[in-house]
């Protein structure tokens, strides 16, 4: 009989060792990786949870700014109905803005359609203008401009004191059909 049937202790430990040597593999590649992972998450989630409450101390500001922008206008601000301007009326463009020179007692430098705006089929003409004057009257001349139905945006505004005076030159959008 002798050492068919018997087993040492060595080969007793063999089994386990390589059981426990597989189950750390498993941990260290699967588990640990994700662990980490889980920790990330927690971390982001309590910054998240830190940004929150921050944004709750700008809800008492942010609710009554809401709530304004839901009223009307004051009736010192004029909000018109956008109606586009003709294709056949924007020849006539040059003497408009001409005319709302004159009655703002600014003497109008240039007026320039921006032609390239209208590529794409676009619906809406950029018009640069110039021109020179009181400070006081460019209010007036702002105030005419915003009466013009056809008028959608300002783009860019800008006032330059030069050896000739006050300058303003201003950028446009008006609709077109």
């Amino acid at each position: 009989m002798g050492a068919i049937g018997r087993t040492s202790t060595k080969e007793k430990l063999v089994l386990p060792a390589i059981l426990t040597t597989i189950l750390l593999v498993i941990v260290l590649i699967g588990i640990l990786p994700s662990s980490r992972g889980i920790a990330k998450a927690r971390a982001a989630i309590i910054e998240l949870e830190a940004d929150i409450e921050e944004q709750k101390g700008f809800i008492p500001i942010y609710i009554p700014l809401q709530q304004r922008k839901l009223k009307d206008f004051p009736e010192t601000i004029s909000v018109n109905e956008l109606k586009p301007l003709k294709l056949e009326d924007l020849a006539e463009l040059p003497d408009v803005f001409e005319s709302l020179a004159r009655d703002s007692k600014v003497e109008l430098v240039t007026v320039t359609p921006q032609v390239r705006s209208l590529q794409g089929g676009r619906e809406m003409l950029r018009i640069d203008a110039r021109m020179r004057g009181e400070f006081s009257s460019f209010n007036t001349f702002l105030n005419r401009l915003n009466e013009m139905k056809s008028v959608d945006s300002i783009e860019s505004f800008a006032i330059e004191v030069s050896n000739l005076g006050h300058e303003m030159s201003i950028s446009v959008w008006l609709a077109i059909q």
